[in-house]
């Protein structure tokens, strides 16, 4: 599985799509049982590096404990770390009121995925599995378990053994990332009006097919 990964993020990186890096592998010497391929198999540890480790994921665990403070202080934090002017892409003031600091941030988020997204597509790649702990707020592509590139166009295509029913097929990543991003704006619902939040979503899809347009 780590040298699975490897593969993944130099060819992702050498396609021109935003991937966290593999910065090393460990062995542990310790025998893994895994289901999806032939056990025992031999046991290590990677250490991933990526721009951010907060995912959809952090959000939800906030919003399933009905922690608005929490939400508040962890959307400033992505603010303020990464979607500041230093950073040089999207910004979104980390100071503003809660509702603004939100909108602000779904719409840069959202941005930065809708990229990504449309560069797997142009790279012919099929993550495999693109749950919200699978998105990270700075939108780069990490966590390569069961994965794929198009061997010949085929949009049914998908990854992941258990993925029986096509869930993330080659042709439905555009719209597995659009769920996701979707899942963010519902931690927020609480804090913004749904009509303001829907409206920040809008622009996803034309973003996705300028990225894949241009890679």
């Amino acid at each position: 599985g780590a040298v699975r990964e490897i593969l993944a993020t130099e060819m992702l990186e050498a396609l021109g799509v935003e991937t966290s890096k593999t910065f090393s592998v460990i062995e542990t010497g310790e025998s893994l049982q895994r289901q999806d391929e032939t056990s025992p198999t031999r046991s290590a540890v990677l250490v991933r590096l990526s721009h951010s480790h907060i995912r959809i994921g952090s959000f939800q665990r906030l919003f399933y404990h009905d922690d608005a403070d929490g939400i508040d202080m962890l959307a400033r934090h992505v603010a303020r770390y990464y979607y500041s002017d230093a950073t040089g892409g999207a910004v979104v003031n980390a100071d503003a009121e809660t509702p603004d600091l939100l909108v602000g941030l779904l719409q840069a988020i959202a941005g930065q995925i809708a990229i990504t997204a449309g560069n797997w597509m142009a790279a012919g790649f099929v993550h495999g599995v693109l749950n919200t702990d699978n998105f990270n707020v700075t939108g780069e592509s990490f966590d390569y378990g069961p994965w794929r590139f198009l061997p010949k166009f085929d949009p049914g295509l998908t990854a992941a053994y258990f993925d029986q029913t096509g869930r993330y097929a080659y042709s439905r990543q555009p719209d597995a990332a659009m769920w996701a991003v979707c899942r963010l704006a519902d931690c927020f619902v609480k804090l913004v009006p749904k009509s303001t939040l829907e409206d920040c979503l809008y622009g996803f899809y034309a973003i996705l097919e300028s990225a894949l347009a241009k890679a």
